[in-house]
């Protein structure tokens, strides 16, 4: 199997359609994201880890919504699309509550990564996957 780098990006890409809107929402999710795990303090490895899974959960999810249901990762359809969907939106949520610090600069980004998270899987799980 050979890797086409110009696909790769071109999937990254924002797209026109209904890709566009789904593309909005996993960009925000993704820059959320990072700037959560960011912001987690030291020690912390289990929140790290939890949003790290975010981050890659976007990128899959990009991926997979761009491309063609040939080429895609994951189905649209299929319950890893769905797994990765809630994973979006909860693990966020259980990350910023581990977190040992008590004024943690990372609750704020997170809930805004769950929130925008949760509108995505609904409105994905309502137009898409139903």
């Amino acid at each position: 199997m050979e890797i086409d780098f110009q696909r790769i990006v071109e999937l990254l890409s924002p797209g026109s359609g209904q890709v566009l809107i789904w593309s909005i929402f996993l960009y925000i999710i993704f820059f959320f994201g990072v700037v959560t795990l960011l912001t987690i303090p030291d020690k912390n490895m289990v929140p790290t880890l939890l949003l790290a899974a975010v981050v890659l959960f976007a990128i899959v999810a990009k991926l997979s919504v761009s491309g063609t249901q040939r080429e895609a990762i994951i189905k649209t359809h299929d319950f890893g699309m769905f797994v990765i969907n809630v994973g979006m939106f909860v693990f966020p949520l259980i990350a910023v509550g581990m977190v040992r610090a008590r004024k943690s600069r990372a609750t704020f980004p997170a809930l805004i990564t769950s929130v925008t998270a949760v509108v995505y899987f609904f409105l994905y799980w309502l137009v898409v996957q139903r």
